[in-house]
């Protein structure tokens, strides 16, 4: 959690692709079915890569840290989280593709790549969006928790970097903390789980959340689209917190459309919250039918955000293409590998290159002037390719090397030992 995230300031995290973001020499080459392309981002419980599996499918593939593996109580945190996102399923959720086994060493679970910006990069470049797209974002969302909620699971930590904004409509992203209905918290004493600016009264109080918790932190995110703040801020997490318990939200900068909207789900008393479903239907419905085109259709997003969002497809086409580049690049080629081995160069039948010197042509095992092989030049593209040059079979013999002038001043060895 960044001190920004505590602060209920921006949250700077986000999934797309960015600099700094290549794979490192401790980050693991494949997982799974998935060749991995580069580093998304990292959180309490693991890293997020961007992965690409032998059928052309990306998706982000969340990896438990290797020294919280053996934790038991990390393990079902992770299995939890697991079981809560596939059960999930909807248009404004990334689905899971697939998972560990268990005799797998790590961790991790594959879920659909979205391309596209964060919300919280989205409002840190191009500004707070416009009162369209704040109803087609709050539209979408309702829509991702209606998803959730109807699958018995509270997210519990909803925020702008847990919210992606693709051409075709928001994703809600990264079940790490939700709870499944009716399960055991895992929360020990003393300990939230949440992030302070984006948590209900209740979560910071320590009791048990629900739907309407996930509604408060709703109208919170929503707060941040549309001013670039949350509605509760402080100079430390305790600050933050306090607010949230005993301060009314902060909505001045809000447009009174959309504050409208929000202002029922911060009520301090839970259950004084709208429902989902009451909150889909509190929009009009000529203004439902209009936003809810515009998001069937990829019309929903302010134009810069939506170059932005083209530009993470293409960014993560080349980033692709870098990462095969540099495999090829780093991988010796040996006989018999059938998905790297291409056919090796040949010479026409009946001819020899000679080098520029006029010397001979040098033998196979031979290299320059008659030293030992070096090995494929790493410079040359054609020498990763093979490793040995190919003769013709009715190539002359080679010239015989006339025997060193200077031994003939050698004394003759006289007598034996």
């Amino acid at each position: 959690m960044s001190r920004r995230e505590m602060r209920g300031g921006r949250d700077e995290e986000g999934t797309g692709p960015k600099v700094g973001s290549a794979l490192g020499r401790s980050d693991p080459a494949r997982i799974g079915p998935y060749q991995l392309l580069g580093r998304l981002g990292s959180g309490g419980m693991g890293k997020v890569y961007l992965g690409r599996s032998r059928t052309g499918q990306l998706a982000a593939v969340k990896v438990l840290h290797d020294q919280l593996a053996e934790d038991q109580e990390f393990r079902r945190r992770f299995e939890r989280e697991l079981h809560a996102a596939s059960r999930v399923s909807g248009r404004f959720t990334a689905a899971v593709l697939e998972s560990s086994r268990g005799i797998d060493e790590r961790l991790w679970m594959a879920t659909e790549y979205v391309p596209g910006p964060s919300l919280s990069q989205a409002v840190s470049a191009f500004g707070p969006l416009d009162p369209t797209t704040l109803l087609a974002l709050w539209l979408g969302l309702l829509g991702a928790l209606e998803s959730i909620h109807a699958a018995g699971i509270v997210h519990r930590d909803l925020k702008p970097s847990n919210v992606l904004l693709a051409e075709d409509g928001p994703r809600l992203i990264d079940f790490g903390v939700s709870v499944l209905g009716g399960a055991t918290t895992l929360t020990a004493t003393g300990v939230v789980i949440g992030t302070p600016g984006y948590m209900s009264p209740e979560e910071v109080q320590g009791h048990r959340s629900g739907p309407h918790s996930d509604v408060f932190a709703l109208a919170c995110t929503l707060t941040y689209a549309a001013t670039g703040s949350a509605p509760f801020e402080g100079a430390n997490p305790m600050g933050v917190m306090y607010r949230v318990i005993h301060d009314e939200p902060d909505l001045s900068r809000v447009p009174d459309r959309i504050a409208s909207l929000i202002r029922p789900c911060l009520d301090k008393d839970p259950q004084s919250r709208p429902s989902v479903t009451e909150l889909i239907n509190m929009l009009p419905a000529a203004e439902t039918d209009e936003v809810s085109r515009l998001l069937a259709h990829g019309k929903w997003l302010p134009e810069a955000i939506r170059r932005r969002t083209r530009e993470h497809a293409v960014t993560v086409f080349e980033w692709d293409g870098a990462r095969r580049d540099s495999l090829a690049a780093a991988r010796p080629v040996h006989p018999g590998d059938s998905e790297c081995d291409p056919e090796p160069p040949t010479v026409p039948q009946g001819s020899v290159t000679t080098p520029p010197n006029g010397s001979p042509p040098n033998p196979p095992g031979s290299y320059g002037t008659g030293g030992p092989d070096p090995g494929p030049d790493p410079t040359n593209e054609a020498s990763l390719r093979t490793h040995t040059v190919p003769l013709p079979a009715d190539m002359p013999p080679l010239p015989r090397i006339p025997r060193r002038t200077w031994l003939r001043w050698l004394p003759a060895r006289r007598g034996t030992r």
